[in-house]
């Protein structure tokens, strides 16, 4: 499973935005090169940008975007590059987006998602995006997989908490056995203008971190928060996505 999978749905988040215009924020995420399994991932920067709407959200990075729609209670995966998207109903459980064959591997593979985690205040401060942040550890250990990350965390980004709070849960959803996700959600307190993580896997660390770099208010264009109406629909594949690493933030 790509690890950035797992970061990008611990720092996901939904806000509400005033009714002429939509609040954006505009994040750059960074991961350096990965060597993995005689592969190497070249080291990549890019902007992700999320788009809070009264009645939906919407997440862009690289190809992929993600809309929730919270009016129509649904959750759009949009593949840009492969012009297909994948219709979630709200809320749902993870076993229901598993065909019974393939529930045996979904089972074991929800034993290898069982984590320890730890949520750690500290005193350092910082600045980002144009506001002041409080740091926090949080230390996030799979069976294959550990996270170490340093997150700056400010309550005064412009956001609605119990709206992240449904993405985060929706998006947390969609991995197996990832109560962990919503637990380290829930405790930290203000939305990560800057988080700084160290990914190991198999004895092989890499480091990565995103950072806000803007807040502003836009007018969405003409359907932005409907899925495209030339895409083919195509069934949602969590095993697929897990392995492809598709998505929140990669």
């Amino acid at each position: 499973m790509k690890p950035a999978l797992l970061l990008a749905a611990v720092l996901v988040v939904l806000a509400a935005p005033p009714a002429s215009a939509d609040t954006v924020l505009t994040l750059l995420n960074h991961t350096d090169e990965i060597k993995m399994m005689g592969r190497t991932t070249p080291a990549q920067t890019v902007t992700n940008e999320y788009w809070f709407g009264e009645r939906a959200t919407r997440y862009d990075s690289g190809e992929t975007s993600v809309v929730m729609r919270v009016d129509l209670k649904k959750l759009f995966f949009v593949d840009h590059a492969e012009k297909t998207v994948s219709t979630i109903d709200l809320p749902f459980d993870f076993k229901s987006l598993v065909s019974p064959e393939m529930a045996p591997m979904m089972e074991q593979m929800s034993k290898m998602m069982q984590a320890t985690t730890a949520v750690t205040p500290s005193d350092r401060t910082g600045s980002f995006g144009g506001y002041a942040c409080k740091y926090s550890r949080i230390d996030i250990s799979l069976a294959m997989m550990k996270m170490e990350m340093d997150s700056c965390l400010s309550p005064d980004v412009p956001i609605d908490y119990e709206r992240y709070k449904e993405l985060s849960e929706a998006q947390a959803e969609l991995i197996p056995n990832a109560d962990w996700m919503k637990d380290v959600a829930e405790k930290m307190k203000g939305f990560p203008v800057r988080s700084d993580t160290t990914t190991t896997m198999m004895g092989k660390s890499y480091k990565g971190w995103q950072e806000l770099q803007k807040v502003d208010q836009r007018t969405p264009p003409p359907g932005h928060y409907d899925p495209p109406a030339d895409y083919r629909e195509k069934k949602f594949d969590p095993m697929a996505e897990m392995q492809q690493g598709r998505g929140r933030g990669r």
